[in-house]
């Protein structure tokens, strides 16, 4: 018990550090993030379609423990019917992990995930070579954790494939949208629902920087706080508005104050990592 008690102190406060310890300080900038309803399209601003995005769910390390969820859990989605992509520093150095997923029909539920429809435990089979010293993760365009699953996902539940964009059409003020489930939204409804609300966030690109052998990292004025980690970022190429090209990584300040002097940080997926990711999915295929 003490051996478990000392991983989670451990694991919360990596995921605190790593994601912005003033995430719940009052914003100069308005937040502007808004609900994404992935069941009824009528509820949303434009009535827009957001079920692709049910495939988007909450991540944690299993020996987190029950009561830690609603506070420490983060974001990942699914990329086929048993692989969630998720950041390294979410799952930090746990083998087991439980990923929750798909938005409850009803306003109310049981158990520490309430709003997640299903709940899968599986392992970390593949990672980047990120590094966390002090609290500080080395190398964030490798921040990233690959999982399967030991159960597949029901197909009614859509997975977000990952692409690499063109870096033309990567040009600064290009906008990009992100989706996750932000930690101080969760602690300010206090209905329980604790992950009824998938939250989305739309942005502009400030900046590419390729700063490792295999990844990239994109900076952008997308407004994220600590729990949106591992979260997909998504844009519109050609006929496709969906298209997933990275996940949130890191807050600077309070991860609302954005702007192209403080951009947020995220892992730009490169044809080379997803390679390394691909490798990994064909070594531990859906069963």
């Amino acid at each position: 018990m003490q051996a478990i008690g000392v991983a989670r102190l451990v694991v919360c406060l990596a995921c605190l550090a790593l994601s912005g310890c003033e995430a719940d300080a009052p914003a100069a900038h308005p937040d502007t993030r808004v609900v994404r309803d992935r069941l009824h399209p009528w509820n949303n601003p434009a009535h827009e379609d957001y079920s692709f995005l049910n495939g988007v769910g909450a991540v944690w390390p299993e020996e987190l423990g029950h009561s830690a969820i609603p506070y420490d859990a983060s974001s990942g989605f699914l990329i086929d019917r048993c692989h969630v992509l998720t950041n390294l520093h979410v799952v930090y150095a746990a083998n087991l992990v439980s990923f929750g997923v798909g938005q409850t029909e009803r306003e109310t539920g049981r158990g520490a995930a309430r709003g997640l429809e299903f709940l899968f435990h599986g392992v970390v089979v593949a990672h980047g070579e990120t590094k966390i010293v002090d609290h500080v993760v080395e190398h964030p365009e490798a921040d990233w954790a690959l999982l399967r699953l030991t159960t597949q996902v029901a197909d009614r539940i859509s997975a977000l494939p990952p692409v690499t964009p063109d870096l033309e059409e990567l040009q600064p003020g290009t906008p990009l949208a992100a989706a996750g489930f932000p930690a101080d939204h969760r602690a300010l409804r206090a209905d329980g629902l604790n992950f009824k609300d998938l939250w989305g966030s739309v942005g502009n690109l400030v900046d590419v920087a390729a700063s490792g052998a295999n990844g990239a990292i994109a900076e952008t004025t997308i407004q994220a706080t600590r729990g949106m980690s591992g979260g997909p970022i998504y844009m519109s190429i050609g006929g496709d508005a969906h298209v997933v090209i990275g996940m949130v990584q890191s807050i600077r300040g309070n991860g609302l104050d954005v702007s192209a002097y403080q951009p947020n940080v995220e892992v730009l997926f490169t044809p080379q990592l997803l390679a390394e990711i691909g490798s990994a999915v064909a070594r531990t295929p859906c069963r």
